[in-house]
């Protein structure tokens, strides 16, 4: 496959708001790994030669129950630029993206390097500066949310903005299986989930993360965020909605759609 051409596909339907119908047309072989690995960190690497700067990572399909409903045989992951992350409690233009969904997650914010395959909760938790209420505004440069699991890590692992509610609490302070949240739209529940819904606990989600970009020769930095997966299932973005996800102990997060 032309990586090149692919990334560039990818590239210009995010920047236009069209979505492209597949990569695969790009190779009778259809897309491998490894293609779409280097398709995503091309599409990256352009942005950070453009001016913006590295602020994370979010990592994907983290219940197991939905990743084996997709048949997707593991986690995604995806870079989160600055310009992606948001705080809560003002408002989101839709038009901004293509076909977005919303998830609730815990995201982490380290204060030490991870680097290496094989690490612990523990060490994550120790490199952990604290950890906050979020949603994740996911959106798909592919047409219908219709993507193979290599395609989904082609495109960024459907990322798109991220809101955080802004306060960081010690995670010795959060019993982090047991924090649940209740997701409301218009004062109206819609959905909830615990943390433990996040690949059993959500600094394993961390410690995943680290293992995978350990095979690209990469690791996690202090200062960066991780979100680590949702909690709730995705949800369809009703525009004029102001959505709200209400945590146990980390608070809540907010945003309004328009």
């Amino acid at each position: 496959m032309d990586t090149e051409e692919a990334a560039e596909l990818l590239r210009r339907a995010e920047e236009e708001r069209v979505p492209v119908d597949s990569l695969l047309g790009l190779s009778p072989g259809g897309v491998s790994l490894d293609e779409a690995f280097r398709i995503c960190e091309r599409n990256t690497r352009r942005r950070i030669e453009q001016g913006e700067k590295l602020a994370g990572y979010k990592v994907g399909l983290t219940n197991v129950e939905v990743r084996k409903q997709l048949g997707f045989p593991d986690s995604t992951y995806g870079f989160l630029m600055e310009s992606m992350v948001l705080q809560g409690g003002g408002t989101f233009d839709m038009a901004e993206l293509i076909a977005p969904k919303l998830e609730c997650e815990i995201c982490f914010k380290l204060k030490g390097d991870l680097r290496g395959k094989g690490i612990s909760t523990e060490e994550v938790l120790e490199a952990t500066e604290g950890v906050c209420a979020s949603f994740e505004i996911c959106d798909t440069r592919l047409k219908d949310w219709k993507c193979t699991y290599e395609e989904f890590f082609a495109d960024n692992g459907c990322s798109a903005r991220v809101v955080l509610s802004g306060q960081w609490h010690p995670v010795d302070k959060i019993d982090l299986l047991k924090e649940t949240v209740v997701l409301s739209k218009d004062g109206d529940p819609i959905a909830e989930g615990r943390g433990e819904m996040a690949m059993g606990h959500p600094a394993k989600a961390v410690a995943w993360l680290a293992g995978k970009l350990a095979e690209r020769d990469s690791y996690l930095q202090a200062g960066q965020i991780v979100m680590t997966g949702t909690l709730t299932p995705m949800m369809v973005i009703e525009k004029g909605s102001r959505y709200r996800a209400e945590f146990s102990t980390m608070g809540t997060v907010e945003m309004t759609f328009s």
